[in-house]
Formats: structure tokens, C-alpha cells, sequence
């Protein structure tokens, strides 16, 4: 595995993560938010997230920090939208903190595994799943659609947070394991 930084993949991550930047600005304008032009850097943003990945593999860039900066850039730019959007009234608390912790608990376990084994764990498939399914809900909240059915979203959301946290402990473990053995 390649350790290379400034590779096109990483820098569209670099690039996802300060999306989120330009989202809580055009979001939190003391007038109103333009949900139309947040909708657009949401767009981009998953745009970025396709193409990273699938560069990498086409130009033989996937490297170790590749590994870290694209869960990293998504969990950021969720989070950041997230917190806007709890600050907004669109998502519920219980959600926002959910998401928050269950993504500072994978962040700790993946510090953890980096400094005291050597080993980067990729993203899960459910973890993939889980921030599509994330993305699609702010689409549909940004676009005022579905209001009283907007609960079975956060609820197919927070199935997926959980489903994708507990592979995520039973890899971590797995490698921990595979580490002392």
C-alpha cells in the first residue's frame, strides 16, 4: 500500500471535507437559508466522494492515507451538516448525537488501531450504505419533501449508524487479534 498524500483521490477528500464549510455558510445566513445552493455543495460533495475512490483504483493511487481522508471527509461533512441542520430545527437531537458519537468512537478506534498496531481498517460496506442513506435525507430535508414521514428516514438512518458501528468493533477486534497473534 501505497503512502503517498498529494494524490488526486486524496485532494478531492481534502476537497469534500471543505465543503461542509461553504454549507453551513450558505445554511446559516442570518435571512434565510438558501437550501437551493446547499443542495448544490451537498451534490458536489457526493460527487467527490464517487470519484475519489474509483480514481484511485483506475490510476493505482489507493495509498494508506487514501484509507484515512475519504471516511474522514465523509464523517466531517456529515457531522458539519448535521449540527446545521440541528441548529436549523430539520434534525432531531437524539440523531445529531448518535451520529456524532457513534463517529468519535470509530475515529477513536481507528487511532487507536493506527498508533498501537500499524493498521488502518477501510470503510464498511454498511458504513457506505449508512452515509448514502444520510445524504439522501438531507437531500429530501433540504427540498421540504415527505415532512410527516421524515422519522422513518432517521430511523432507516440510525439502523444503518448501528449496523455499520458494530462490523466496524467486530473488525477492530478481528485485528486487534490478528495483531497479537
Amino acid at each position: 500500500m501505497k503512502r503517498e498524500f498529494l494524490t488526486i483521490s486524496n485532494l478531492l477528500s481534502i476537497s469534500r471535507a471543505l465543503l461542509s464549510i461553504p454549507f453551513a455558510l450558505v445554511m446559516l445566513l442570518p435571512d434565510r437559508p438558501l437550501r437551493f445552493w446547499a443542495l448544490g455543495i451537498l451534490l458536489a460533495g457526493m460527487v467527490t466522494d464517487k470519484l475519489d475512490g474509483d480514481l484511485a483504483r483506475l490510476r493505482g493511487e489507493e495509498t494508506e492515507w487514501g484509507k484515512i481522508l475519504d471516511p474522514l471527509a465523509d464523517k466531517v461533512c456529515v457531522a458539519v451538516m448535521a449540527l446545521v441542520l440541528l441548529k436549523l430545527g430539520d434534525f432531531p437531537l437524539w440523531f445529531v448525537l448518535a451520529l456524532v458519537v457513534r463517529d468519535l468512537l470509530i475515529l477513536s478506534g481507528g487511532i487507536y488501531l493506527k498508533s498501537t498496531r500499524g493498521v488502518v481498517l477501510p470503510s464498511n460496506v454498511a458504513g457506505k450504505w449508512a452515509a448514502t442513506f444520510i445524504a439522501f435525507t438531507i437531500i429530501i430535508i433540504l427540498l421540504n419533501l415527505f415532512r410527516d414521514m421524515q422519522w422513518i428516514l432517521f430511523a432507516a438512518c440510525a439502523a444503518g449508524l448501528i449496523l455499520s458501528f458494530l462490523m466496524y468493533v467486530v473488525r477492530l477486534l478481528q485485528a486487534v487479534r490478528e495483531a497479537r497473534a
